[in-house]
């Protein structure tokens, strides 16, 4: 992606409003990155790549990127403490317009989807820490339930918002945590968006089977460890596919047979697959 593409995603992009309100859940996140400095326990939640993230999308503006004071530069926040405002508590915080402005953009662009899932982790975290609640979770999933439920009718709309779905429902499951487990109430879901990618009509499509390869890369051993019974009859549907059904693209097939080999293999990819694969994509 070049320089253009990176610029859209400026703050500027959204509205006066959302602006403002992401610059607020940003000084919430700050509180949080504070606390991680001095809690080890806390230390994974704020690391470069979450921080380098947020900076990538929110703070490229320069009138963003003192946020008041609360954060320094790009190698961490104020440690002073001297930025920390009542604006900084999750509690002061719209949590669920939040939610809504997070899967909104999410169900626009693909790339914001694939990184959503560590933003709301983290939010989820501050929230917890220093309020005790969890009404950006709830909003989430309640908003991640809706869509769920309108699936069909958002791929028929738009194909591209179907794949983002896809995409940030699947990197929300990754995320997301409950008792260092995945959350057996997305399990279901999941399973359901990644079998209609392995229907005939989404497989002569390489967009949706791109997306499925790759969330199968990405969550197929956690998914598996969770019902193995519907991995089987997925991947039961992803076999019968490859070689029985017609119109499918070369580039299909190869990322069809590349998935099937890599769970054969124990959710692994050997170097001779990954060489053999790789430069047949590639020529």
């Amino acid at each position: 992606m070049g320089e253009t593409g990176k610029e859209e995603y400026k703050i500027q992009s959204f509205d006066a409003e959302t602006q403002k309100l992401l610059k607020t859940a940003l000084k919430a996140l700050q509180e949080f990155a504070h606390l991680a400095l001095t809690n080890p326990a806390l230390k994974q939640c704020w690391d470069f790549t979450f921080r380098s993230t947020c900076f990538q999308y929110y703070l490229r503006s320069p009138s963003l990127s003192h946020c008041d004071g609360c954060v320094s530069s790009l190698g961490g926040p104020c440690t002073t403490g001297a930025g920390v405002s009542k604006a900084a508590d999750p509690s002061n915080v719209d949590l669920e317009k939040v939610a809504n402005i997070i899967v909104d953009q999410s169900l626009k662009d693909r790339v914001f989807s694939k990184e959503a899932g560590r933003i709301c982790y983290t939010i989820i975290q501050a929230e917890s820490k220093q309020v005790g609640q969890s009404i950006f979770r709830r909003s989430l999933l309640n908003r991640l339930q809706q869509e769920y439920k309108d699936r069909e009718e958002l791929r028929t709309r738009s194909l591209q918002a179907w794949i983002c779905y896809v995409t940030f429902i699947c990197n929300i499951f990754d995320y997301l945590r409950v008792n260092n487990m995945p959350m057996m109430a997305l399990v279901n879901p999941v399973y359901d968006c990644l079998f209609r990618l392995a229907q005939p009509d989404s497989l002569r499509k390489e967009e949706e089977v791109d997306c499925l390869v790759l969330q199968l890369h990405r969550i197929g051993e956690q998914l598996e460890k969770m019902n193995s019974q519907r991995m089987d009859e997925l991947f039961s549907l992803l076999r019968d596919g490859f070689l029985l059904q017609e119109g499918l693209s070369s580039l299909s097939q190869l990322l069809l047979l590349e998935i099937i080999e890599f769970r054969a293999a124990d959710w692994k990819m050997t170097d001779a697959a990954q060489k053999y694969y790789y430069s047949e994509v590639t020529d």
